[in-house]
């Protein structure tokens, strides 16, 4: 079996792509081993010993099918989320968004003299201070429910110790019986 790489190599610039996608004719393997220039690759080819395979078909069929479901909303649970909520869709661009479109209901209402500037500043204003208040309520909730999960650690804590390190308590929703 004689070398073809030169043949291949030149082959693959003649054809203007990789060697991978050349393809000579292995019955005319001597033939192929003269041609030594561009210019008996370029007879080879004309002559169809050597040819250029063709491109391979990707086809994007199922990527198409898959946007599709993903634009209907499938594909989207825990398990296909790499960012956390607030990455994805941070609460502050929902609350622009609210804000903007109430704003502008209010410029539409002052502007057809719907409401006077009074109304209009008082509205305005009560939207900041409806958004405080939200903040620091949802603010003080959490802090009464890590004071009281506190609590409760402390108190099953003392309830061990009193217990000593023999007597285990089964856990409350253990001790139900099954009906």
């Amino acid at each position: 079996m004689v070398s073809l790489k030169l043949q291949k190599r030149l082959a693959a610039s003649v054809l203007n792509c990789g060697k991978g996608k050349v393809w000579l004719d292995p019955n005319e393997a001597n033939e192929i081993s003269m041609a030594t220039s561009r210019q008996n690759i370029h007879k080879l080819v004309k002559d169809g010993f050597i040819i250029r395979k063709p491109t391979k078909i990707h086809s994007r069929s199922r990527a198409r099918k898959m946007k599709e479901a993903k634009r209907k909303g499938r594909h989207s649970g825990h398990g296909k989320r790499k960012g956390t909520r607030e990455a994805r869709l941070p609460t502050k661009i929902l609350w622009m968004r609210r804000m903007r479109v109430l704003r502008h209901l209010l410029c539409k209402y002052h502007e057809s003299k719907k409401i006077d500037k009074h109304t209009y500043h008082d509205m305005y204003m009560k939207a900041e201070k409806a958004r405080e208040k939200t903040l620091s309520d949802q603010f003080e909730a959490k802090r009464a429910k890590n004071k009281a999960s506190q609590e409760r650690k402390i108190a099953r804590r003392e309830e061990r110790l009193v217990q000593g390190p023999g007597e285990r308590v089964p856990h409350a929703s253990a001790a139900q019986p099954a009906e």
